[in-house]
Parts: structure tokens; C-alpha cells; sequence
């Protein structure tokens, strides 16, 4: 009973997708604003997550338990019909049946599930052909379907971030300084009263506690 009731549901999703295929665009990379349709995500590399886009902004869902009683196995994310489906129907760990109706082009490029960086597939004919992303510092993101510098919370066009904010990390070699990431760039501080850096905890402490070796020129 539970399993239908799920089989019904998708398939009646589905076929809401269906309708908005041609406003929305396919397949669909980005979060439109303002949002005329309900629109979802693929999640980069994970195939039981996707997004769910709200004012523009994805945020993170889980796709339902396809077995009662096994909390490990999820219904697969299809990027094509923006549902939860079966994973053999969803496409995301081997390439997508071929309907005469798809228009969606180009072909759709799954990750490689033995691989989670820099390869994934291309889907021709409903084979897969094996890639690998030219650039060195760059991930393949399902979301985007083409290799990205980031690729965390399905971003397609974003640079690499160099820190997040509200983080420290220690000074190279003054055991009294540290640096804080504000507005994702590194900016030096000092430790007042004569207090060091400690590296584990990232706060300022009294020496003794703080740990800090100081590297010698």
C-alpha cells in the first residue's frame, strides 16, 4: 500500500511537470525570480537530495523513503520531470530512456557514482560516454549539468569560496595574530593582553593554554 501510494503520487506529479516544461525551460539550472511555477533542483551529486527554489533561493530536501522500515533507501531525484521518482526512471545513476517526445536538449550528463569530482557521463542514445572536466579545479555538478568551480548549494556561475564567513584560522608565524573571514576574505587581527591564537578552539587564550608554536625565521 505504501509502495503504490507513492507510485500514484509521482506519477501524478509527473504529469504536472509535464505541463511546465516548456515555460520553465529544460532541464531547469537555476532558481528563477520572480517564480511563476513551483520549481525544483537537482541536488549536485546526491541523487535521494534536490532543491526546492523559494524566492530564487534553492533550499535542501530530502526525497521520500522508497522502502518502509529502511531508512537508507530514497526515491532518486528525476532532474528531467522535477520529481522524486523510481530510481531505474529518475536517471540520475544511469542514463534516462529516450521518449521521441524529449526536447530537451543537450543530452542530459549524469554523475559517475564511482567518481564524485571531476568525471561524470554524457548520455547519447541511452549509453553513457565517460568525461572528465578540463579544468583541474573544477567539479561536474549535476544541477548545472557541466563542470563548476563551485558547485555547493547546486551554484552554477559562482567562484570558488575562499572561506566563509566567521571563520579563523592562525597567522603563519606571530602566534599573537589570526585571521577572520569577513565578506569571504581573510582580514588580519590581533589577540589583545598579550593572548595567542589557539588554532584548536580559534579563540584568543592565555598562552599557556593556547598552544601555539611560534615559527622561528
Amino acid at each position: 500500500m505504501y509502495v503504490f501510494v507513492i507510485a500514484l503520487w509521482a506519477t501524478w506529479t509527473v504529469i504536472s511537470a509535464k505541463e511546465l516544461d516548456w515555460e520553465l525551460g529544460c532541464p531547469v539550472t537555476k532558481c528563477p525570480f520572480p517564480e511563476k511555477y513551483a520549481t525544483n533542483l537537482p541536488h549536485e551529486n546526491d541523487c535521494t537530495k534536490f532543491y526546492k527554489c523559494f524566492l530564487g533561493k534553492p533550499i535542501l530536501q530530502d526525497c521520500p523513503l522508497m522502502i518502509p522500515g529502511d531508512p537508507k533507501k530514497r526515491l532518486h531525484y528525476n532532474r528531467r520531470l522535477q520529481v522524486c521518482d523510481w530510481p531505474w526512471e529518475a536517471g540520475c545513476e544511469s542514463c534516462p530512456k529516450v521518449d521521441k517526445n524529449d526536447k530537451c536538449v543537450p543530452p542530459p550528463k549524469i554523475s559517475n557514482p564511482e567518481d564524485d569530482c571531476d568525471t561524470y557521463y554524457e548520455c547519447e542514445d541511452g549509453k553513457g560516454k565517460l568525461r572528465r572536466c578540463k579544468d583541474d579545479d573544477t567539479c561536474f555538478s549535476r544541477t548545472c549539468q557541466k563542470c563548476v568551480p563551485n558547485r555547493e548549494g547546486g551554484e552554477c556561475d559562482g567562484e570558488p569560496i575562499p572561506c566563509e564567513n566567521g571563520d579563523r584560522k592562525p597567522h603563519e608565524c606571530d602566534c599573537g595574530l589570526y585571521y577572520q573571514c569577513r565578506n569571504c576574505e581573510w582580514i588580519k587581527e590581533w589577540c589583545i593582553d598579550g593572548c595567542h591564537f589557539n588554532p584548536e578552539t580559534k579563540e584568543c587564550e592565555d598562552p599557556d593554554k593556547a598552544g601555539c608554536l611560534k615559527i622561528e625565521e
